[in-house]
Formats: C-alpha cells, sequence, structure tokens
C-alpha cells in the first residue's frame, strides 16, 4: 500500500442493510411530503434512499486515499496499492468469477478483484501481508488463526450461531465438496499452557472439527443452525493442518467426542 493513504475507517458489519430495516423507525427522506402517491414520486423516493446508501443492494466502496478495514481484509482502490492482476479470472463456487492480485515486488498473491479496471476496488488480504510498526522494526506476519477466530466470533456475535461449515472459495470442479470442514465451537474463549508452545498461556477457542462431503447440502438443509464462512483454499488448508497440531498438544482422551476431532483455535 502507498505512503498517500491519508486515513482508513471500520468496515460495518456484514449485515449492515438488515440491520437498518430493523432499527430505524422510518426510512431516511429527501422529500417533504412521505406519503407520495404518484408511482413516478415514488420512484423518485427511491432512487434518494438509494444514493443514500439506504438498502442492501448498495455496495459499499473505498474513496481516494481512504481504505476500508474489514476483520480479514483491506478494501482499496487498486491503483492505490503496488499491485499487478492476472489476466486470467479464477471462477468461484458462485458462478462468479474474480482476478488474482499479486505484490509487485515479491509476486505472490495478496488479493482479489472483480475486473480489470484498476479505478476499480480490491481485496487485500490480511494473512497475505507482512508489517513493522517502524521502518527499523522486525517484519511480522498476520495470524491465520487470529484472523479466522476474529471472523467466527464475530459470526456468533452477529447469527448466535455456533456451527460453522467453512469451505474454500474457488471451483475446483469434482473435487469442490471434499474441501470442507464442519466446526463446532465449543468454548469460545479459554486459555491453556503447553511446554511444546512458547509464550505460555495462550488465549484460544476449543472447537470440534471434522472434514465433511458436500457442504452445500448439508448449508441447505440446516441453514438455521449451521452458518458458512468461506475462505481461500489455501488458507482452509492452512487452517486444517492447525487443528490437527493442535490436537496433538491435548492429552490423548480429550482429543476427540464422538466423531468430532477437539483442536484449539489461538484468538
Amino acid at each position: 500500500m502507498k505512503e498517500s493513504m491519508e486515513g482508513w475507517k471500520d468496515m460495518p458489519s456484514e449485515d449492515w442493510a438488515e440491520m437498518m430495516d430493523l432499527w430505524h423507525c422510518h426510512k431516511p427522506d429527501t422529500e417533504d411530503d412521505d406519503r407520495a402517491s404518484s408511482v413516478q414520486q415514488q420512484q423518485q423516493q427511491q432512487q434518494s434512499h438509494l444514493r443514500k446508501g439506504y438498502g442492501a443492494g448498495n455496495r459499499i466502496a473505498p474513496t481516494p486515499g481512504v481504505g476500508l478495514v474489514d476483520i480479514t481484509y483491506f478494501l482499496l482502490i487498486r491503483r492505490e496499492c503496488n499491485v499487478v492482476i492476472d489476466e486470467e479470472p479464477v471462477v468461484l463456487k458462485n458462478r462468479k468469477s474474480q482476478y488474482i492480485i499479486n505484490c509487485a515486488f515479491c509476486k505472490r498473491p495478496v488479493g482479489a478483484a472483480e475486473d480489470m479496471d484498476s479505478a476499480n476496488t480490491a481485496k487485500i488480504y490480511k494473512w497475505n501481508l507482512r508489517f513493522r510498526s517502524s521502518p527499523s522494526s522486525a517484519w511480522e506476519e498476520a495470524s491465520v488463526q487470529r484472523l479466522v477466530s476474529a471472523q467466527l466470533l464475530a459470526m456468533i456475535e452477529s447469527q448466535g450461531i455456533q456451527k460453522f461449515v467453512i469451505h474454500g472459495q474457488e471451483s475446483n470442479g469434482d473435487h469442490d465438496e471434499q474441501q470442507a470442514l464442519l466446526i463446532w465451537i465449543f468454548t469460545p474463549n479459554m486459555f491453556y499452557s503447553s511446554t511444546h508452545v512458547p509464550d505460555s498461556p495462550k488465549q484460544v477457542m476449543k472447537i470440534y472439527y471434522k472434514p465433511i462431503q458436500n457442504p452445500t447440502e448439508m448449508i441447505e438443509q440446516q441453514s438455521l443452525k449451521i452458518d458458512e464462512l468461506q475462505l481461500p483454499t489455501s488458507i482452509l488448508r492452512y487452517l486444517h493442518s492447525d487443528l490437527i497440531a493442535s490436537t496433538k498438544l491435548l492429552p490423548i482422551p480429550a482429543r476427540s467426542f464422538q466423531d468430532w476431532a477437539v483442536g484449539l483455535l489461538e484468538r
């Protein structure tokens, strides 16, 4: 990201439009008379609401010099980033396509964009970045575990659900249904210590998890009990590997519960 960035703003919750619909006692109007009877007046009022950003159809976009900050990514105008974009799009499971964005210096993937227009937005994932607090300090990498756990905690708070299907974003043909985890956040907040883990004790979530097939079918059948989280496939594999490693830290009797494996996710 270029040094010309003037400021940063937090992204609203993903269900911001739904919350506006629930909590506004009336929609914001620009017309004095909100009881317009003609079709033309009603259409004018609807357009006014859309210009104000009221409604789920509106898209949130950054402004020049100001980036938007989400739990797991930054939303920026692409020409304000030192990035290059792949010419061939990647097809996602929802049949939409996106273009991979790469760092202009190291050429590693750092994010994604919906089109080739440099004036449009770029989603830069935090787990693909290195950072440092000052020019003299060492480079650090964001923790995938902490980012994913923060996202899960935010979803628990907004949806009130503690079971999630985590699956890859990218479409891989016949292998799509194999890249998924079903997780159950059993204890959202606890501490543990281990001689095998530096800087103990650590704050974690206790998670029950298991690989699943047909994640889409499970989500459709249990939509009121299970939420979904889509991650880049590489991050999903990394997360699964970390959960397996955490399971091995537990006493043998505590490593499983029925058909679930038990793991720890740092937060």
